[in-house]
């Protein structure tokens, strides 16, 4: 949209987004693909500091403090920027387009010279990279007040968002579509699953792909692209061994050396023995995959697994006395709320600015929150959080965040005065073989599920076991983390049987069928029935493996959650939950040595 006046308010749009990142097999390609966005957002800002003769004082959203911020490789750049202008927005549009495709070549052809000289369609492959962005941009004059002028280019540029250009498709071909997006056409040679069919690990040497894996060119640069100074991350597998490779010691590193000796020797590259981001510091950069059987048909030639599989048997045995890593690692996703009523609280464009450095303050501290608790993170941009975390880490990773943002921008409120930005986090926890995407696709809706309560400042955490259904468990912070807290530590010192929250949910799903019926006084008898019969059941089961009964203090506090007036259907089915997903976040901690005293009396423990 051209607009002439001398000073405008513009606001530039990268995407897609979502779809984008979601289209995710490996954690490389999530890794890759996070910062592949927020890299070509940052060429956009850098363009309009040009475009201003070299200073910041244009940007709004992102506000860094200084330009080697804005050049450091930690400081993440959200897909919408806001500036003020004071040439021709639609000269500017053009000249930032310019840029961003620039910097996209830039990173597409550095990622297919690694490639070497594959046989990939080229020519494909870098026009599916260059039709895949999407760039959108709308300005209105600063004559209004900032807040009003924002609301009107915020208009404009959803319209223009929902306004979709229609370009001819120039790559496409009767080839086999791409099997990370299912849209565009593979880029890979059929002849070269051909050639390799006798060679499992051929395919994964030259192309980073397995053998029923075809990839479009947009899927080969987040396979293959450098991320900067980065070069190393944490695979899925790596996070769910972490629990385990928390027991090794010092005296543990010559069984690893001997370990991944003996793999050396079976064959495997050293490259594929892993160079993850944070050294283990026995286990060294090698990836925890390591310590999966089913992993390492991936790397040696079906001949030589047996051996493979008997040294990783032995090193188990001698290390960790037979125990086996656990499968489950967690995705946890975070995001602020009541930022769009606090952005729309600032009135001008410096208390703007100043939240958005409030909010890149905070991206800065989420690196070292997530690392502190042995996580992955993968993206951390204004108010938003994406992180791969152990499970015996995770709950706690995940209210560090909420207290360090509620903490960080506790000044800014919106119109209201009262309402101030707090964290609301989905955690999912998934097997580190399910694919990438669909943990995605889980991890979102717990962070939907998390942010429609009321108020937020929430928490939701699904369990999504390859053996039953999923289970998902919400409430505030400061009650449902501590809740799971308190039930991790009864299973620690077994104080609570496994089998108790399982007869709750059986329970609640036999009587719920009536739940609805429109009978209220029947409704109301189920209701009671199922409370007493839950009460009954929690106070015939017994804690120590059968061997006492359930502490007075613990049954208590259980009955409390099934008070007669306020129990229903769903309380029963959310206690029940909390038990068998705390279950999980306790296995972790007994894996990781992490195993502590349960305080059976939680009134004892708050005095």
């Amino acid at each position: 949209m051209l607009l002439m006046s001398a000073t405008q308010l513009m606001i530039i749009h990268l995407g897609p987004v979502q779809e984008f990142i979601a289209t995710a097999r490996r954690c490389r390609d999530l890794w890759f693909g996070s910062w592949l966005l927020s890299e070509l957002a940052k060429a956009a800002a850098w363009e309009m500091i040009r475009q201003n003769g070299g200073g910041i004082s244009c940007l709004i959203f992102p506000a860094p403090q200084d330009l080697s911020e804005l050049q450091s490789d930690d400081f993440n750049v959200p897909n919408r920027i806001v500036t003020i202008v004071e040439q021709n927005p639609e000269e500017l549009g053009k000249r930032v387009r310019e840029t961003v495709l620039s910097r996209l070549a830039e990173l597409r052809d550095d990622a297919y010279r690694r490639l070497g000289g594959t046989d990939i369609d080229r020519a494909v492959a870098k026009r599916q990279v260059e039709d895949f962005l999407e760039i959108f941009w709308a300005a209105y004059p600063l004559s209004r007040g900032y807040a009003e002028t924002r609301t009107w280019a915020e208009a404009l540029l959803n319209a223009r968002k929902v306004t979709y250009n229609f370009p001819p498709v120039i790559w496409g071909s009767a080839t086999l579509k791409c099997s990370l997006d299912g849209c565009r056409e593979s880029v890979i040679p059929e002849s070269a699953y051909r050639q390799a069919a006798t060679k499992e690990t051929e395919l994964r040497i030259k192309y980073g792909v397995r053998s029923g894996e075809r990839m479009c060119g947009i899927c080969l640069l987040k396979r293959h692209g450098r991320r900067g100074k980065e070069e190393h991350f944490f695979s899925t597998s790596h996070v769910a061994a972490l629990s385990l490779l928390e027991r090794l010691t010092e005296r543990d590193r010559p069984l690893v050396a001997e370990y991944i000796e003996k793999l050396k020797k079976l064959g495997i590259a050293s490259d594929a023995l892993g160079t993850v981001g944070m050294p283990h510091p026995v286990f060294g950069r090698h990836d925890g995959y390591l310590l999966f059987e089913e992993r390492l048909g991936e790397y040696l030639p079906k001949d030589r697994l047996p051996q493979a599989k008997e040294a990783l048997r032995r090193f188990l045995q001698q290390a960790f006395g037979g125990k086996k890593p656990l499968p489950y690692y967690a995705l946890l996703l975070a995001d602020g709320d009541h930022m769009g009523r606090v952005i729309n609280a600032q009135k001008t464009p410096e208390k703007h600015r100043e939240l958005s450095r409030t909010q890149s303050s905070f991206a800065r501290d989420v690196r070292g929150i997530v690392r502190s608790h042995r996580g992955s993170l993968i993206y951390s941009g204004g108010d938003d959080v994406l992180a791969l975390v152990p499970l015996h880490k995770v709950l706690a990773c995940a209210r560090s965040l909420a207290e360090t943002f509620r903490q960080r921008l506790a000044s800014f409120r919106a119109d209201d005065g009262r309402t101030t930005p707090t964290l609301s986090a989905g955690i999912v926890i998934v097997h580190h073989l399910d694919p990438l995407a669909d943990a995605l696709e889980l991890g979102r809706n717990a962070e939907e599920t998390a942010k429609s309560l009321p108020g937020k400042n929430a928490l939701a955490v699904t369990l999504c076991k390859r053996s039953g259904e999923s289970r998902t468990v919400k409430g505030t912070w400061g009650t449902l983390d501590r809740w799971l807290e308190w039930f991790i530590e009864l299973h620690l010192a077994e104080a609570i049987p496994d089998g108790a929250a399982y007869e709750l949910r059986d329970l609640a799903r036999t009587l719920k069928v009536r739940d609805e019926d429109p009978d209220t006084a029947v409704r109301v008898r189920l209701q009671e029935a199922a409370r007493v019969e839950a009460v009954r059941i929690l106070r015939c089961k017994r804690a120590k493996r059968g061997a006492e009964e359930i502490a007075e203090g613990v049954l208590k506090e259980l009955e409390s959650r099934l008070k007669e007036g306020e129990f229903s259907f769903d309380a029963l089915n959310q206690l029940a939950d909390e038990i068998i997903i705390a279950r999980e976040f306790a296995l972790a901690m007994e894996l990781a040595g992490e195993r502590r005293v349960a305080t059976p009396d939680r009134e004892e423990e708050q005095r």
